[in-house]
C-alpha cells in the first residue's frame, strides 16, 4: 500500500509539472504579439540617433505644432536612456486616464481612443519611469497617442 502511495504521488506530481509546462508553452495571443511589436518597436527608437524613428510610434494625425514641439522635447531628453523594462495594462476607464483638457481656450482629446497604458522603466539610477496611453490605429497598428485639438462645436 505505501508503494502504491509513493507512486501515485509521483505520477500526480508529473502529470502536475507537465501541465505547468504545457500552459507556459501556449502561445501568446495576437493582442499580446501586437503589444509586444510595440514594445520591439520603442526600443529600437529608443536607441535611435534622432526622435524621427520615435515620433513614428506616434499617432499625429490632427496634432497641432504646439503639441509636436512639446512632445519633441520630452522626447529627446528621454532618447538613449536604457531600458529595463516595458509593461502593458488595460486602461480602467477613470477620469486620469483620459487625454480631455482646454490650454489657451483649445480643447484638446486623444488622437486614438485610449486601450492601454504602457509603462516604460528605464534602468538608472533614480528608477525613472514613463507612461504612455497607447491605442489601436484604423489599420491596427498600436501606436502612442497624444492630444490633438477637437473641431470646434458648431451650434
Amino acid at each position: 500500500m505505501r508503494k502504491l502511495t509513493s507512486i501515485t504521488t509521483i505520477r500526480a506530481a508529473w502529470i502536475g509539472a507537465m501541465m505547468l509546462l504545457l500552459a507556459a508553452c501556449s502561445p501568446k495571443s495576437t493582442l499580446e504579439l501586437a503589444l509586444d511589436d510595440l514594445s520591439a518597436r520603442f526600443v529600437a527608437a529608443n536607441q535611435a540617433d534622432t526622435i524621427d524613428p520615435m515620433l513614428k510610434l506616434y499617432c499625429l494625425n490632427g496634432c497641432d505644432s504646439l503639441i509636436i514641439s512639446r512632445l519633441k522635447g520630452a522626447l529627446d531628453y528621454e532618447l538613449g536612456l536604457p531600458i529595463q523594462q516595458i509593461e502593458f495594462e488595460a486602461l480602467s476607464g477613470a477620469a486620469e486616464e483620459t487625454i480631455e483638457f482646454t490650454h489657451n481656450g483649445v480643447s484638446y482629446g486623444p488622437s486614438l481612443t485610449p486601450r492601454y497604458r504602457m509603462r516604460v522603466l528605464y534602468a538608472v539610477e533614480d528608477h525613472f519611469s514613463s507612461l504612455f496611453t497607447v491605442g489601436q490605429n484604423p489599420s491596427g497598428e498600436w501606436q502612442i497617442i497624444c492630444a490633438k485639438p477637437k473641431p470646434p462645436i458648431r451650434y
